[in-house]
């Protein structure tokens, strides 16, 4: 219900044409993207709904769509809207590869999905015959190869930086033990004993964890470890000083023999 005197918004409008179509409409594509964030920009009303049902709403885009499942259903404040992974399906249909693979990179690095789902969310929809699903192929193809072993989206992110510049591939999730003490770096170049932290503020923004960061990070420069941080912003805003300081980091230290593990004591 709306108060008397307020002033309708884009959201009222889209959960009151979701709600007229079916009681299993969804929003979705434009109105979706524009849900999760991908888009601010999309005025449009879209809604999908199961096939081979028949809809239609007032000043809406209304889709009957086959593949339909009740995993593709979420809510977002109250708006019945598909998931993030067939959202960027769907959006597959009507954006260039260009603006999905910008989308996806964005959904990844924030958290809203893996890869892996994507990957199945591709292989479900394709048997269907969709168009949509040619575009995601392609998209996650540009992934970087250290895709499957990125444990965040800001840690692809960062793999996806090495390949874009150049950039040898590091050791992904390697694990270490300095002074008896076990660690695993996000990324390290073990012959040169370089090793990047990329820090996401849900993991690295409490006094306790910056605090253990700091003692950790101090046991692994003692064991000879040179360490690089990166941010989000970094990552996204300067990726070119990002590698810059990778390969000069790279390039100040002495090349060491390859080792598992590389230790700070003999235990």
């Amino acid at each position: 219900m709306q108060l008397a005197g307020t002033r309708e918004s884009w959201e009222q409008d889209l959960l009151a044409a979701v709600l007229s179509v079916s009681r299993d409409g969804l929003a979705s594509h434009r109105s979706a993207a524009r849900l999760w964030g991908f888009r601010s920009v999309d005025p449009d009303i879209e809604l999908s709904i199961r096939y081979p049902r028949k809809a239609s709403a007032a000043g809406a885009i209304v889709h009957s769509i086959r593949d339909l499942e009740l995993s593709d259903r979420t809510e977002i404040s109250g708006i019945p809207v598909t998931t993030p992974e067939r959202t960027i399906c769907d959006l597959g249909l009507i954006f260039p590869e260009t603006e999905v693979h910008r989308i996806l990179l964005h959904a990844i690095a924030t958290g809203l999905v893996l890869p892996r789902d994507l990957w199945s969310m591709r292989q479900r929809t394709s048997k269907q015959g969709r168009n949509g699903t040619g575009v995601l192929e392609r998209v996650l193809a540009y992934l970087p190869s250290q895709t499957a072993f990125a444990e965040s989206g800001l840690e692809l992110l960062f793999a996806e930086l090495c390949e874009r510049f150049n950039i040898e591939s590091p050791v992904a999730q390697l694990p270490v033990r300095v002074f008896g003490r076990d660690f695993r770096l996000d990324f390290a170049w073990v012959t040169d004993r370089v090793f990047v932290e990329i820090d996401g503020a849900a993991f690295h923004s409490s006094p306790a964890q910056i605090a253990n960061d700091g003692g950790r990070q101090n046991l692994l420069v003692q064991a000879g470890w040179t360490p690089l941080r990166f941010t989000y912003a970094d990552l996204t805003e300067r990726p070119g000083f990002c590698a810059r300081l990778i390969n000069s980091t790279r390039g100040s230290v002495p090349t060491l023999e390859p080792m598992r593990y590389q230790t700070g004591d003999k235990s």
